[in-house]
């Protein structure tokens, strides 16, 4: 999985090192790891559409309208209208699990198909955004920031949601070494600093394979600063990385997949130092220099696809949150993601372990605890404290023009989520005030499916059949 992004910076004097991995000559670039530490979601009467447009008020007005996500009424009606998304998956665990609801008709179930049938795209980091950019995409699986660099010419990819925070970010060593751990030193007493020292000692002057993702860098440059390790870096994508793995022609790897990250600890690699032990042992705050590390993975789109079908999204993100929600109450559903993953990812791994590499290095974000990212202001997720300090820093880097942008013209995920919260409140009011009544036979079955729908997270869809029943 993707994280927090930082600029590469490459020695302007200095050649790419001779590749040393090899048959991959190619794929292979050096880059010398500089100092400089910068931290780069029934038809409808005239009263039952007066009580949609009340549903609307919640909705503060932005300071820049023309680029905020507009929320639609519900449209009239009781049917769930069909309609065809052209989604994109990465490589990814976290980025993959889509696919469960997609095998268990889970989006069928409000109306959405993809495009190509019957998964949507088989995407990656190289041509991802640029799909999405130029429409071919309407809504991706992504690490968001990763979209930020269009800013510098365009405005029109957005953060509709987020799914969970990635762990996965470490420093793994070759078993053969028989290295002590970050954890280890800390064990002993060490202090933070300390003990990042201590574990990253025997890279000195050693190479460190990466990831071409730049969003790996900020967490390899960070760890590379206080450690004084001073260790250089090579390039290679995961699937080739992995190979020389198993192969033992690596000593020391920071994989950009979760998958790989977990296949590799469970062959024995030792874990040097991963973004979790940062943020328990590291220094803490919304000013820490570890929250620009703090990664949340998340849903791109095109603005121009969110804002003409805003009840289509609404309908998407719930079997998103549905699809947590089941899993994380019968695992085994990681049975359906597995294969799928594998093809994309080059693992091997079965619904087991993509459950292991879920629980232990990107657990996902239930519907209810969305809150973290959009209404905790003090919390080191929340959205606008983790994207003023990845702008500020894109900003200085000339990534993207200074002053171009701010978090909500970027984040649509608040607006999207608040509007759910809201439907969920005014169909459990509907349901209360119904409760104990008895209804004809057709507004019973309006409630039944409304109840459905609500167990399904899809709230907008519950509210429009709930209100239909009370009516």
């Amino acid at each position: 999985m993707a994280r927090t992004m930082l600029r590469a910076f490459v020695t302007p004097d200095r050649q790419p090192a001779e590749p040393s991995l090899g048959d991959h000559p190619k794929q292979v670039t050096a880059m010398r790891m500089q100092p400089s530490f910068s931290a780069w979601r029934p038809r409808l009467t005239a009263t039952v559409a007066a009580c949609l447009a009340s549903l609307m008020a919640f909705v503060a007005t932005p300071s820049h309208a023309e680029d905020r996500f507009v929320p639609a009424a519900p449209e009239p009606g009781t049917d769930i209208p069909a309609a065809t998304v052209k989604f994109g998956m990465r490589p990814y665990a976290d980025n993959t699990f889509y696919i469960i609801g997609m095998k268990k008709n889970w989006f069928q179930d409000v109306g959405i198909s993809f495009d190509p049938a019957p998964y949507g795209l088989k995407a990656n980091d190289s041509n991802v955004t640029t799909l999405l950019l130029n429409g071919q995409l309407d809504i991706i699986s992504e690490f968001c920031p990763l979209m930020l660099p269009t800013y510098k010419d365009a405005t029109k990819l957005k953060c509709i949601g987020f799914t969970d925070n990635f762990l996965a970010n470490a420093i793994l060593a070759n078993p053969a070494l028989k290295l002590k751990s970050f954890k280890d030193y800390i064990a002993e007493g060490k202090s933070f600093e300390d003990a990042l020292k201590a574990a990253l000692a025997p890279m000195k002057g050693k190479q460190l394979v990466g990831a071409p993702e730049l969003s790996d860098r900020a967490f390899e440059e960070y760890v590379n600063k206080v450690s004084g390790a001073g260790f250089t870096l090579q390039v290679l994508d995961d699937a080739k990385s992995l190979v020389l793995a198993k192969a033992g022609r690596e000593n020391f790897v920071n994989p950009e997949g979760a998958p790989i990250v977990y296949t590799l600890r469970q062959a024995g690699w030792t874990d040097l130092v991963d973004i979790d032990d940062l943020i328990k042992h590291g220094p803490g705050g919304v000013a820490s220099p570890i929250e620009p590390l703090i990664g949340i993975v998340g849903i791109g789109a095109n603005s121009d696809y969110v804002n003409a079908h805003q009840n289509t999204v609404l309908r998407f993100m719930s079997v998103v949150w549905r699809i947590i929600d089941e899993t994380k109450k019968d695992p085994s559903l990681y049975d359906l993601q597995a294969p799928y993953l594998n093809s994309m990812a080059g693992t091997s791994l079965d619904g087991k372990g993509v459950e292991e590499t879920v629980k232990i290095l990107h657990p996902f974000t239930s519907f209810a605890d969305d809150k973290q990212y959009y209404d905790d202001a003090s919390g080191t997720t929340y959205y606008a404290n983790v994207y003023s300090a990845i702008i500020k820093d894109f900003e200085a880097h000339g990534v993207i023009p200074k002053g171009k942008m701010t978090p909500d013209d970027f984040v649509w995920g608040g607006p999207i989520w608040h509007q759910m919260v809201e439907y969920k409140t005014k169909t459990d009011d509907l349901m209360d005030k119904m409760k104990g009544k008895t209804l004809a036979a057709d507004k019973q079955a309006l409630a039944d499916k409304a109840k459905a729908f609500y167990a399904g997270y899809d709230y907008l869809d519950s509210y429009r059949l709930a209100l239909a029943a009370s009516m």
